[in-house]
């Protein structure tokens, strides 16, 4: 028995991409309002695993304790992270 042959005669349409949902939002804030993993907090702060763990253990430092999302990722809440560097701004310029 031989297979029947299929011949395609147009291209196999592709479903069409989703828009990151920042993109759809029509608020700019909310896009604001999420977690962010290490390798995205690492990009904000430019800083070592190490550093980042001694801030989090340092309540002179006050950094953010990350929330873990799952059973072993750490996620840090975004708008908590842009308060954290705008207050740490604000000393630095005080002094």
């Amino acid at each position: 028995m031989t297979r029947p042959v299929i011949k395609a005669t147009a291209p196999i349409a592709q479903p069409p991409r989703r828009k990151p949902s920042a993109a759809i939002s029509a608020d700019p804030a909310a896009a604001e309002e999420r977690y962010i993993n290490r390798e995205q907090l690492r990009e904000l702060i430019p800083a070592s695993d190490m550093t980042l763990w001694r801030w989090m253990r340092d309540p002179a430092i006050g950094f953010p304790a990350p929330t873990k999302l799952g059973s072993t990722r750490n996620f840090w809440w975004l708008p908590d992270i842009r308060l954290w560097i705008r207050n740490r701004a604000s000393i630095s310029d005080a002094r």
